[in-house]
């Protein structure tokens, strides 16, 4: 019984990595709606490019909405587990940039 739950999670974060672009548009879009000033990166070992099907998929979003609120909207919105993000205001992007590569992902250039 465990082993098909695991092998399942596994079919389903593959499925997550796979359309690592769609899920990284929808997380701006709930994000722009609650703030369209806000930033959305991804960073840490996806970003880096060194990740495995297990890792964590870190996401940063620099915004002025409080962090409960962000992920309050996005788990509504089916953003969860791989997903680990990250709510932060503009003075702690700084330290993100130091830490970590960090790749903008809510505009096109």
């Amino acid at each position: 019984m465990w082993e098909e739950l695991l092998v399942e999670e596994a079919k389903e974060r593959k499925r997550i990595f796979e359309n690592l672009s769609m899920y990284l548009e929808r997380i701006v879009e709930v994000v722009k709606r609650l703030d369209p000033e806000a930033e959305v990166y991804l960073f840490g070992s996806v970003a880096e490019g060194r990740f495995l099907l297990s890792s964590d998929i870190d996401v940063l979003v620099v915004t002025r909405v409080s962090p409960g609120r962000v992920l309050a909207e996005l788990w509504v919105n089916g953003i969860k587990e791989p997903f680990e993000i990250h709510v932060v205001d503009k003075k702690l992007l700084e330290i993100y940039e130091k830490r970590s590569k960090i790749i903008r992902v809510d505009r096109d250039d």
